[in-house]
């Protein structure tokens, strides 16, 4: 990028702002991101990337990229419970089947530093993108009509919107005074980055993560390659402070709690961390906005911190470019907090519950009861398949016309997901054969508004250059699309850039058409 004043300041370039940044370039916006750290992360962090993130990786181009540097799954449990990575083994939780044929994409073991590096890559080829490493952000001062960047060295940088991707801990929403809603702390942590060759030791109990404990110990290993590197979360004990935990110290409790103290153990790196779940009760300030841990920071059991900071800023994107470009008033901003928090504050509850499972089993170790260990283990919430809150999410209000139907039942929100073309939820994936090449309905989606229409949907017509205009039949095959849809064959369906149904016309008939409903959304005259 030139020196031309940038239209958004990315403050953080983690993963989620980093990919803030490459949306926004894409969709021709100039940016600008700020990241104190030298470079990207060399600590692996979060490993876990759903299905629905691994759909937006592959509607952007870099699901390829990123699954080079992911974990095959194959032959691994998720979690593995044992008394020490090689001792008593206490219980397993299997890794559910990823495919599924409501999905194209499967969940994914990819180490944070991969991401980052697929997405910083992946900038570097965006004119419109630029990124500053080692620069520390002092202070911001928004308005209603832009955005001041002040730097510790004493330089400020203008632009007329300014996005917080500055962490969980997020120095900018805190200066702006923006409360949050959570438990509050439930432990310190200090992350250890360490080579050790324990692959061999567990060829008979492959897992993505081993859960080693005792009567006086407790410690969470997860693999990162799955053969000599690791990364193990110790939980800080009353008393106990990070400065406690030297790589020495971290080297003894590596081989302790291992089971294997005559491997060589090389500690790689320490990272200091707070288990403190929280949402920010705001995720807008003027011309700022919350995305990422900074919005929204949930507890890792679960892994889907990162997976909802990604998701949120590609419901974001969109809606922030047509704005900037004038192609939408400002007031569909505000649809991003509507739809992304509510969604924010139920998975934090269900990593939440998760985590007190974990404390459960843990709390039974210690009173040396075992029997119940065992049985807390067996009847995990994770033995499940997350379905629902992977691909159900669905919003209540926001940037869409409500149709007036239900959504589909179901017992079990968490693991069951009933796919429909209901406005609000995410638009569902349905097997293309064209020609002998294979695809996914979700491929046409990511660039604009996609219209698609029935069989005898010919009334249709479609004015605005923000929308796509497809006709079943060449590309997706009819009755299977209806069905699922919930639409006649004279009806069709409105698609989001995001992949989120907008607007369903069942039947065809009615005084809204495509074009009216794209102006509308831009307009953000939302029906209820």
């Amino acid at each position: 990028m030139n020196d031309e004043k940038p239209d958004v300041i990315i403050v953080g370039g983690g993963p989620c702002g980093l990919f803030a940044g490459l949306l926004l370039a894409r969709r021709g916006v100039r940016c600008l991101i700020l990241e104190k750290k030298e470079g990207i992360s060399t600590h692996p962090k979060a490993m876990g990337l759903s299905r629905r993130t691994s759909e937006i990786f592959r509607q952007t181009g870099l699901l390829g990229h990123i699954e080079k540097g992911s974990l095959s799954l194959e032959g691994r449990s998720l979690g593995v419970w044992s008394k020490s990575l090689v001792g008593e083994e206490l219980g397993r939780i299997p890794l559910v089947d990823m495919t599924s044929p409501l999905t194209p994409c499967t969940s994914l073991h990819c180490p944070q530093t991969w991401t980052e590096h697929v997405l910083h890559e992946a900038l570097k080829h965006e004119s419109k993108a630029t990124i500053a490493f080692g620069v520390e952000v002092q202070s911001v001062d928004v308005t209603s009509t832009g955005a001041s960047v002040h730097l510790a060295d004493g330089k400020t940088h203008e632009a007329e919107w300014v996005l917080a991707a500055d962490g969980a801990g997020s120095h900018l929403r805190k200066q702006l005074g923006i409360d949050t809603d959570g438990p509050g702390d439930l432990g310190h942590f200090v992350n250890t980055l360490f080579r050790a060759n324990y692959g061999p030791h567990l060829q008979e109990r492959k897992a993505l993560l081993y859960q080693a404990l005792g009567k006086d110990f407790f410690e969470f290993f997860v693999a990162v390659n799955g053969s000599d590197l690791w990364l193990m979360h110790h939980f800080l004990q009353p008393g106990e402070t990070p400065e406690d935990c030297s790589p020495s110290r971290m080297k003894e409790i590596v081989q302790y709690a291992s089971g294997l103290p005559e491997e060589p153990v090389e500690i790689l790196g320490l990272s200091p961390w707070v288990m403190s779940p929280k949402v920010a009760k705001n995720w807008r300030r003027d011309r700022m906005l919350l995305v990422g841990d900074a919005a929204a920071r949930l507890s890792p059991a679960g892994g889907l911190g990162l997976n909802n900071g990604l998701q949120g800023v590609h419901n974001l994107i969109w809606k922030l470019a047509a704005v900037i470009k004038g192609e939408a008033s400002e007031s569909l901003i505000d649809s991003y907090e509507s739809e992304r928090r509510p969604a924010a504050l139920q998975l934090m509850q269900n990593t939440n519950r998760n985590s007190d499972e974990i404390f459960v089993i843990v709390a039974a170790a210690m009173r040396d009861d075992w029997m119940a260990v065992r049985d807390g283990i067996n009847h995990s919430r994770r033995h499940g398949s997350g379905l629902g809150q992977d691909l159900g999410v669905t919003y209540k209000e926001g940037a869409f016309f409500a149709d007036g139907t239900e959504a589909p039942s179901c017992e079990d929100p968490i693991n069951e997901y009933h796919p429909c073309g209901r406005p609000g939820g995410r638009a569902p994936h349905l097997e293309i054969h064209n020609a002998g090449d294979k695809r996914s309905l979700l491929d046409f989606f990511g660039e604009e508004f996609v219209l698609l229409a029935g069989r005898a949907a010919g009334a249709f017509r479609v004015d605005s250059k923000q929308v796509a205009f497809l006709q079943n039949g060449a590309e997706f095959e009819a009755q299977a699309f209806e069905h699922t849809y919930g639409i006649s064959s004279s009806g069709a369906v409105l698609v989001r850039p995001d992949g989120f149904v907008a607007a369903r016309f069942a039947d065809g008939s009615g005084s809204e058409t495509p074009d009216s409903v794209v102006s509308r959304v831009s307009k953000s005259e939302f029906l209820a």
